[in-house]
């Protein structure tokens, strides 16, 4: 994908130096458009789902706002303090 976009700047400076700035504003735009969608987020998923579910239920009941920052912060201790790891998806 970085072979593509980089493709497409070299086309719209070219574009551009040539004297098509319309043109080389279409591309761009593309090139915008793209690389916005092909820089989605990573998220850390558990890989024991059920250690996690219980790690959970737990802190739901020690803190009266779940989530919050620290309710959050204490689940990802707890179930690491327990064994569990996270995997990037």
């Amino acid at each position: 994908m970085k072979n593509v976009l980089a493709s497409l700047h070299k086309i719209a400076t070219e574009l551009e130096m040539v004297g098509l700035e319309s043109d080389s504003q279409l591309v761009h735009n593309i090139f915008i458009k793209i690389s916005k969608k092909t820089k989605s987020k990573k998220k850390n998923v558990p890989n024991d789902s059920a250690l996690y579910s219980r790690c959970k239920a737990e802190i739901k009941k020690k803190f009266d706002v779940y989530p919050s920052a620290y309710a959050n912060m204490a689940l990802v201790k707890l179930y690491k303090s327990r064994g569990g790891t996270y995997k990037s998806s």
